[in-house]
């Protein structure tokens, strides 16, 4: 009975020493975030220009939310919705009201082994009103981890 008692104890401690040798956990220093960059441009120029105040508010059917609220800026960054093939945005710029509805196709994208997968997205479509915005347009439909702009809105 003692040598199946040493035995089964030796044979766990073997297990526990191999399970820390070859399952190490890391941590994820990766970037996960696929984001949607757009860059600001004055329309009839075509030139880079800041707002004097942006905001750009996410909207879902359950809840409405805040990813930009600054003032003096000239691009910015937001995640597409992960869980739908559309996402609607309102943007406030210098005040002026316009909403933003951009369709794409999601698909899983592997991250590394520490960071698990992320959605990257692309783009296949958009439509705006035209309160303040004059035009919309894609310039890289391919919304990943690269950080490349996407989007130019002319106003």
């Amino acid at each position: 009975m003692k040598s199946l008692w040493s035995i089964s104890l030796t044979g766990a401690a073997l297990m526990l020493i191999l399970e820390l040798i070859s399952c190490s956990r890391q941590a994820c220093y990766d970037n996960t975030n696929a984001l949607m960059n757009t860059s600001l441009l004055a329309s009839g120029t075509g030139h880079d220009t800041s707002s004097v105040s942006l905001i750009v508010k996410g909207i879902t059917p359950t809840d409405t939310v805040d990813f930009v609220d600054t003032k003096s800026n000239s691009h910015f960054s937001v995640p597409l919705d992960p869980g739908n093939d559309v996402t609607t945005f309102y943007i406030v710029l210098n005040g002026v009201t316009d909403t933003a509805v951009i369709t794409y196709e999601r698909s899983p994208h592997l991250v590394s082994a520490e960071c698990g997968y992320t959605f990257v997205s692309e783009l296949t479509g958009l439509n705006t009103t035209h309160n303040i915005i004059d035009t919309l347009m894609i310039i890289d439909n391919s919304v990943n981890l690269n950080g490349k702009r996407n989007l130019h809105l002319f106003f």
